[in-house]
């Protein structure tokens, strides 16, 4: 189960790759980049593996927790991006997010730094949890975490009634929900290393503990990663309804071009590669010249039947977005 948020989170951001360049969207990939990142660190195998590499001392576990807080500081701006249209108050929560970030994470490098934590451990709060520096380190790195997750589910819970879509609603309410999945599981870990430092604490508790801990970790990142596919989903989905529909068409239009263009000065085109068409890549161009050519020899006298005059029809009103 440890695999499973990991391989979520690429899946995640190698759907959402094409979105490197887009400014309203950019800030999404980076999320789910560094979330994925810091799951695969937190994998015992990866992180025991990695931590030798950068000197055997646990730093692997300061690049998990920057990382994670990287990854939620960008899914931060993405729902205020998202939700919040006012530009002045959008740009007092981007600042907002900035501040934070920039104190959380120094107070966490900081904290690592001052902390003996010479022996490789993945499970630091139990390890070292007792230590001061560590306590900053845990502490810091989980408010902040527990604030964007506070602050995007209240956000997107504002947000939530204006929205008309119901794909995009329910993408909303699934992040919402991930959000306070996540808050509880980082809420729950903290409370195991206080209950580790505690001989009074029996092992039934811990084992009680780090069960919850797994299971809210894996139902948040389903939560994040579906509320995040869905209103993307709907999308895909209605371009490739688009692309089969203007291929289909392309096929039915090809008798009426035929009819309609049998003296070659009239074509834009050869006459007979446009029989490939239907297959080609950039199926909306060669539908709308078709269209065209079809017009063309109509005005020049050449006479559609009824069923011909619909399916061009058809395709006029699919190339304007009908």
């Amino acid at each position: 189960m440890e695999y499973l948020p990991a391989a979520m989170l690429w899946l995640l951001t190698l759907v959402r790759i094409r979105t490197a360049l887009d400014r309203e969207c950019a800030s999404v990939l980076r999320a789910t980049f560094f979330a994925a990142l810091a799951c695969t660190l937190f994998i015992p195998a990866v992180y025991n593996a990695v931590d030798p590499l950068l000197g055997g001392r646990n730093h692997v576990g300061l690049v998990l927790v920057i990382a994670i807080m990287v990854s939620f500081w960008q899914f931060h701006t993405a729902t205020v991006l998202a939700a919040v249209s006012s530009q002045v108050r959008r740009r007092h929560h981007l600042v907002r997010g900035r501040v934070a970030i920039s104190v959380a994470g120094t107070c966490v490098v900081v904290g690592f730094f001052i902390s003996h934590v010479d022996v490789t451990n993945q499970n630091l709060p139990l390890a070292y949890g007792s230590q001061p520096g560590m306590q900053v380190f845990l502490w810091m790195g989980s408010a902040f975490i527990i604030w964007v997750c506070a602050d995007a589910a209240l956000t997107c819970m504002r947000f939530l009634p204006r929205m008309r879509s119901r794909t995009f609603k329910s993408g909303f309410g699934c992040f919402a929900a991930g959000c306070i999945c996540l808050a509880l599981a980082l809420g729950n870990r903290l409370l195991l290393g206080m209950v580790a430092a505690s001989p009074a604490q029996g092992s039934h508790l811990l084992g009680v503990l780090n069960l919850s801990f797994t299971t809210l970790e894996v139902m948040a990142v389903l939560l994040v990663s579906i509320g995040l596919i869905l209103p993307r989903f709907r999308q895909s989905l209605g371009i490739l309804r688009r692309n089969i529909r203007s291929r289909w068409l392309m096929v039915l239009l090809t008798p009426i071009w035929r009819r309609s263009s049998t003296k070659r000065k009239y074509l834009l085109r050869n006459r007979w590669t446009p029989l490939l068409d239907p297959v080609a890549s950039r199926v909306t161009r060669h539908l709308q010249r078709r269209v065209v050519e079809i017009r063309d020899a109509q005005l020049r006298g050449t006479k559609l039947l009824p069923r011909d005059r619909v399916l061009v029809n058809q395709a006029e009103q699919l190339l304007q977005g009908h």
